[in-house]
């Protein structure tokens, strides 16, 4: 009775800057593949390139991986497993798969500068592997520096079913002697994930497919080694708006810098899910383990996927509105700090708090972003309004403005009383409607209504003619600030004469 294996997949990245979103997608897609196959999945972190590898990214992509719901169950760094790949590469040398090189780098760069010259293919000439034991012997008695190449056979031809693409072919002729050892010691790329693919018995290579013609000489090593070969997967490319591949130009690429500017964890793991992917039944709101019963590797789309920012903001939108006025305040007031809006103190006031919450309310349904609610909250910390809008002064120069204004002012005044003065007292969003119905009734015989009735207020505690209802305003603002603002509105009329 055969022994089915445990499906076991791995996301490999490189510790050498931020975790970018087509490589999260990864991540994210191989997290799907195996829960959703009950199988294993390992974090390997490729970090044999010590000049541009560096702890803190290591740490930032984990703590990335970790903020988007990823768990893992084995985890390794190849940098720890160098004595490993030297060993398999000596084995290699031993059967006469690989040979020594001893060409120099600037052999090979004058060699690939004469090939592109030449209109053909850069790749090794195999100069080194014509070398006879002795002269091997004798540079190694020199001390001279070589790297380990790997032998590919003539005319030879590699085909692996992709479990997205379909057959694919390679000739051998296209690949050239590759290096596995490098002349410092450390392993190739193509080496080091085949001889851990091997050691830690991947079953399932899901990735870009900027990776495709790897593929082609890990086959070849796979096969030298005496290993099974994986099912490889390979999905297309993540293009920018404009068709070409994402990068800087097109705004915000790595995981960190969506989560700096507001993004939820839960909304960008959805997002990314769509990517080449898609549930069916034309649903797009739904977290990764809600869809662990209908992924599918082979339902991953070839075609490459457009990120398209506008839709993601869409996504957060409807996650942000999913928050109680309380968890996204918690999420909110990081971004009042750094923006200086509040300070730490302010965390622990109540009435700040209570305006905070007052501002989520009124808010939340026009947040794209987290970062946002900076931007719509930062006026309400003024005691002052900074300037009017073109479109404020043309409703201020208005004879009724002036009317409402001074009848407005009358009441929050009344109102400020009848609180004894007290400006810790609260003044919530019914008695803000209240208060804007009175004024109607007020004004009723000079029929002052509509626009002209609402307008002047607004603009006399914002500066600016839209924004949410006017009691939610009045309310975030309470009637001290209120009182300072229509004050100096009416100062402005007066001093400008409007």
């Amino acid at each position: 009775m055969e022994i089915k294996k445990i499906p076991r997949f791995r996301f490999a990245p490189s510790p050498t800057g931020g975790l970018h979103v087509g490589t999260a997608r990864t991540a994210l897609f191989n997290w799907l593949a195996a829960r959703s196959m009950k199988g294993k999945l390992i974090l390997r972190i490729e970090d044999t390139d010590a000049k541009r590898s560096s702890i803190a990214y290591e740490k930032s992509i984990i703590g990335d991986l970790k903020w988007l719901g990823l768990d893992w169950d084995e985890f390794y760094r190849q940098s720890e497993r160098i004595k490993i790949y030297q060993k398999r590469a000596f084995q290699l040398l031993d059967e006469d798969k690989a040979y020594r090189c001893f060409c120099s780098p600037e052999r090979l760069e004058n060699l690939k500068e004469s090939q592109y010259a030449a209109g053909k293919m850069s790749q090794y000439d195999g100069l080194c592997r014509k070398l006879d034991n002795t002269e091997v012997e004798k540079k190694l008695k020199d001390g001279v520096p070589f790297a380990i190449r790997f032998k590919v056979a003539d005319d030879t031809e590699i085909t692996f079913h992709d479990l997205i693409r379909g057959d694919i072919s390679f000739s051998s002729e296209v690949l050239g002697d590759f290096i596995i050892i490098k002349s410092d010691g450390t392993p190739s790329y193509n080496f080091a994930v085949v001889v851990d693919d091997e050691d830690m018995k991947i079953t399932h290579v899901l990735r870009g497919e900027d990776h495709i013609t790897n593929t082609a000489r890990q086959i070849l090593l796979f096969e030298s080694l005496g290993s099974d070969l994986p099912s490889f997967a390979h999905f297309s490319m993540i293009l920018g708006s404009d068709g070409s591949k994402l990068s800087k130009r097109h705004g915000a690429t790595t995981i960190s810098q969506f989560r700096e500017e507001g993004y939820l964890a839960e909304a960008l793991a959805n997002y990314l899910s769509l990517l080449s992917w898609a549930p069916g039944e034309g649903q797009e709101i739904f977290g990764p383990a809600d869809i662990l019963d209908k992924f599918n590797i082979s339902h991953i789309s070839k075609s490459p996927a457009t990120f398209d920012v506008d839709k993601l903001n869409w996504i957060n939108g409807i996650y942000i509105r999913k928050k109680s006025d309380k968890e996204l305040a918690e999420l909110c007031i990081p971004y009042l700090l750094s923006e200086k809006i509040i300070d730490k103190k302010g965390t622990e006031n109540e009435k700040i708090m209570g305006k905070i919450l007052k501002g989520i309310n009124a808010f939340k349904d026009n947040l794209k972003v987290l970062g946002d609610f900076s931007l719509y909250m930062k006026d309400f910390f003024k005691e002052k309004i900074m300037e009017y809008s073109s479109e404020a002064e043309e409703i201020l120069k208005l004879e009724s403005s002036k009317a409402v204004l001074k009848n407005f002012l009358e009441l929050l005044e009344s109102e400020w009383k009848s609180f004894d003065n007290n400006p810790d007292m609260d003044f919530n969003e019914d008695q803000g409607k209240k208060l804007i119905n009175k004024i109607g009734e007020n004004l009723k015989d000079l029929k002052i209504k509509g626009k002209y009735l609402y307008m002047p207020i607004r603009v006399s505690i914002t500066g600016k003619t839209h924004g949410p209802e006017l009691p939610k305003v009045i309310s975030i603002l309470g009637l001290e600030n209120c009182i300072q603002r229509v004050s100096q509105t009416l100062e402005y009329i007066k001093n400008n004469k409007l």
